[in-house]
């Protein structure tokens, strides 16, 4: 009865129920109330008839199998000292021993002769290609070990229990216990400094710090600071997981702070690593530390096995007004031009007007220091050739192949990367991987694929092109490069590409370094035409932007075209985009030789770089890309709604 009651417990629910509606008519209408008691009591009566007949049924077929099952290893189951159960290549229980029915089953009733029930969603097929199979059974923890065997001649298996539920409550103990070291970093405590009085940013630093420990003595903790703005924390694994179930919702109180009602703009950078030892956990804690702020700060990064996990980085993050950094690594790059036999200057793959005017300063330094230098390009896939004819007008032959550069690479030859800091995306891999000296300067935000070998790695997210970045360089090198008019052109092209004519990431570096290069007679008229495009590609663009389709404020468009400057096409359709109203971000897309590329653009209220990193590109917050290979339209538009909506449903 007490089987029979546990099975039959909604059955019994129902009863009851109805046993008090017939109570509740009977004061109503007697006659209705006694026929719907008589109801209802054959049909339970029915019910439990045929419940009771059932599980008599399943009891004899078990004992019935238990007396006539005839096998040799049958007698050394049965008194084998782990519960063994016994079931068909198909999956059929045939038997099981003693144990396995006073340690497994307990109460409960073996409601079916399927296997399945144990297995814990596998099937029966995986029996004879796993080793073990791990299961949970009511409140228990098992391994399942399969063993073949052969019941009247025809196929079986005996799979063996073995009780792992307190081994199971120590493994995940030890786990959630593993310590983790997270290194945090006030992102521009340097630049508050100098825009308020020392008794208001004694002030501002103290409640950031504030917040920081009041969010930290949620969790317990160990912090110490290392210096200003400046922490470690050693936390165990189940505090890590809470936070970052809450997102590190730290980030979102510093940046939030208001000082007297208005909004100050701290942020803070956070670097989270594991480890086997403590060592080893801050050394990937650092790691993590300069990924975040290399992304630009404001945001958690976490270095996990198989790769870097990401949380925050909403903010557009702020310029640094020190030029130290600058100075050291201009003298740096100089003396290393000194040393070198030549020099080549490479940036990406289908190089635009940053990644050639970059180069063209570049350029102007080598010369300054007498050594000979190369611009790597590839002219058939270059976005700049008007600029590349502009440039070899007035200074003459120097861009190159990447085929030529390679024959000019040897052991002293100073390779320098622009535009770009990842090995992928750089016009010539190969040559990346044969040069013995390389110095990146790049303004994108940090990947984690990013190039590590590097003697310098300049690199500032906050700039807004490396044009900027270069200009500054070219101000502070030891020796004074010559710039002329067409050079100066080159770099302020490059700023105006990325800032959109000074519309997006512009700052006071920004208009100090296009100041400079008007100084060295840039000619804004000369610049504008760089951008001009023929009617055909206007016409065409416009094209792309009427097939545009709203999706969640985001405008998608697919270039369905045929023309030589598509790419070119594609990105200033995106660009275009972000004009509609309603809309924070755009996405342009086109496919070649079985590759989509996409172009994303926005104003800086949705990071499209981390829209494109989820399909394997990166770039800027407000600017970035990415390319999906072997891919068709479908299936790239698939995964571009697929990361937009993981974006909104993470912010």
């Amino acid at each position: 009865m007490k089987r029979l009651f546990r099975n039959n417990i909604c059955l019994f629910g129902i009863l009851a129920v109805a046993v008090f509606t017939c109570a509740v008519m009977f004061r109503y209408n007697k006659t209705v109330a006694l026929v719907e008691l008589a109801i209802f009591a054959a049909l339970v009566g029915l019910a439990l008839v045929s419940n009771i007949i059932s599980l008599k049924h399943k009891d004899e077929m078990i004992s019935s199998i238990n007396r006539t099952l005839d096998f040799s290893e049958k007698d050394n189951l049965m008194g084998f000292p782990m519960p063994v159960l016994v079931c068909t290549a198909g999956g059929r229980i045939l038997w099981f021993n003693t144990l396995f029915g006073s340690r497994v089953l307990g109460d409960y009733t073996l409601m079916s002769d399927d296997v399945t029930q144990f297995l814990n969603g596998h099937s029966a097929d995986e029996i004879a290609t796993h080793d073990r199979i791990f299961t949970d059974i009511f409140d228990n923890s098992y391994s399942i070990y399969p063993f073949p065997i052969t019941v009247r001649g025809d196929a079986a298996f005996a799979l063996l229990f073995s009780d792992e539920t307190e081994m199971r409550k120590v493994y995940y103990e030890y786990r959630l216990s593993r310590p983790s070291v997270m290194l945090m970093s006030i992102d521009n405590l340097d630049e508050i400094e100098q825009s308020y009085s020392d008794g208001d940013f004694d002030a501002m630093r103290s409640r950031a710090e504030k917040l920081i420990d009041t969010w930290l003595g949620e969790y317990g903790c160990l912090i110490r600071k290392l210096g200003d703005g400046r922490f470690v924390v050693v936390c165990e694994e189940r505090d890590l997981e809470k936070m970052v179930e809450k997102k590190f919702s730290v980030l979102d109180s510093i940046r939030e702070y208001e000082y007297e009602e208005k909004l100050v703009g701290i942020t803070l950078s956070i670097g989270v690593g594991k480890g086997k030892t403590l060592r080893e956990g801050e050394a990937n804690a650092r790691q993590a530390l300069d990924m975040a702020v290399g992304r630009g700060g404001d945001q958690a990064a976490i270095l996990k096995n198989d790769g870097y996990e990401f949380f925050g980085g909403v903010s557009k993050g702020v310029e640094k007004r020190s030029k130290a950094r600058t100075r050291i690594v201009a003298s740096a790059i100089q003396k290393l031009m000194e040393n070198s036999s030549n020099i080549l200057i490479m940036g990406h793959r289908f190089s635009d007007l940053d990644s050639v005017g970059a180069a063209v300063g570049v350029l102007c330094a080598a010369r300054a220091v007498n050594k000979e230098a190369k611009i790597v390009v590839n002219r058939r896939q270059s976005l700049a050739q008007a600029l590349i004819d502009t440039v070899e007008k007035t200074t003459g032959d120097v861009f190159c192949s990447p085929e030529e550069a390679l024959r000019l690479l040897d052991k002293k030859t100073l390779l320098i990367i622009v535009d770009t800091h990842r090995c992928e995306v750089v016009e010539s891999a190969e040559l990346y991987k044969q040069a013995d000296t390389v110095v990146i300067i790049d303004h994108h935000r940090k990947n984690v694929d990013f190039i590590n070998n590097s003697i310098v790695f300049q690199h500032d997210p906050n700039a807004s092109s490396t044009c900027e970045m270069v200009a500054e360089m070219l101000q502070y090198m030891p020796v004074k490069p010559k710039i002329n008019a067409s050079d100066a052109d080159a770099m302020l092209a490059g700023i105006m590409l990325d800032t959109r004519n000074f519309a997006l990431k512009t700052g006071v570096r920004t208009f100090e370094a296009s100041a400079f290069l008007k100084s060295k007679g840039a000619d804004t008229v000369k610049v504008r035409k760089l951008f001009m495009n023929k009617m055909e590609s206007l016409k065409l663009r416009n094209e792309v932007i009427a097939s545009a389709q709203n999706y969640r404020s985001c405008a998608i468009a697919f270039a369905d075209i045929n023309s030589e400057d598509i790419r070119t096409i594609t990105s200033q359709a995106a660009d275009e985009l972000l004009n509609i109203d309603g809309i924070c971000a755009s996405f342009a897309m086109f496919e070649s030789d079985g590759t989509v590329n996409i172009s994303a653009r926005s104003l800086g209220e949705v990071n499209v770089q981390v829209i494109m990193e989820t399909l394997g590109g990166g770039g800027h917050q407000t600017m970035a890309a990415a390319q999906l290979r072997d891919c068709d339209r479908e299936t790239a538009t698939t995964k571009l709604y697929a990361a937009i909506d993981e974006y909104f449903n993470n912010r």
